[in-house]
């Protein structure tokens, strides 16, 4: 059985076909105005071709997405700027929020806070929700969203193998879940979003 299925449609000669290796479908539609796409079943790729071998605008469903997006508190955290772990709290319009809670002089030229050095990615993210919650509770928002299914799910919950953290990591998950459970019992959530459509994004992930 094929692990792939290649199907393409070549347009000026409207001829489709499914073949089940790369190479083929490259020799196929070569020097030929084509549209191609690999499933992993016969049944999707006959399917596509069913509905006129078009490609999916992923601008487009992301934006759509995006549009559908609640009012709430947004927190991420990246490394791709290269000066340490960022952490970035915004409202739904990516607006920085973290002047709500901190003096200027925490916050950097981007609206970010840049982490203590060493910190990891996840450690970031831990802060994120860290000041989201208080950012939330301040402003009597009681949603709050994030692409890190670890800390959502585990960490923020005090769920976490005590073996593989250090201590400093260990204490602000503690503090993080007590804080959650004092903004869950007044009716707060926190809830998953994907990276793409978090207006919270810093952009290292895309």
């Amino acid at each position: 059985m094929a692990t792939k299925y290649y199907a393409f449609i070549i347009e000026k000669e409207n001829y489709s076909h499914i073949v089940t290796s790369w190479s083929d479908c490259q020799m196929l539609t070569k020097g030929k105005s084509a549209r191609y796409k690999s499933f992993k079943t016969e049944t999707e790729a006959k399917e596509w071709l069913k509905n006129g071998g078009l490609y999916e605008d992923k601008k487009a469903k992301i934006q759509q997405a995006k549009e559908k997006l609640e009012n709430g508190i947004y927190f991420d955290a990246g490394t791709g700027r290269g000066i340490g772990v960022e952490v970035r709290v915004t409202n739904l319009s990516g607006i920085s929020l973290l002047d709500e809670i901190m003096p200027e002089k925490m916050i950097n030229e981007f609206g970010n806070y840049l982490a203590p050095e060493n910190s990891t990615n996840n450690y970031g993210e831990l802060i994120g929700i860290y000041l989201a919650i208080d950012i939330a509770l301040k402003k009597r928002n009681f949603k709050i969203f994030g692409d890190s299914k670890l800390i959502i799910d585990y960490w923020s919950k005090g769920h976490y193998n005590k073996s593989s953290l250090n201590e400093k990591t260990i204490n602000l998950i503690q503090k993080t879940a007590e804080k959650r459970k004092q903004f869950e019992s007044l009716g707060g959530t926190i809830k998953h979003v994907s990276g793409d459509i978090n207006p919270a994004d810093l952009g290292f992930h895309k």
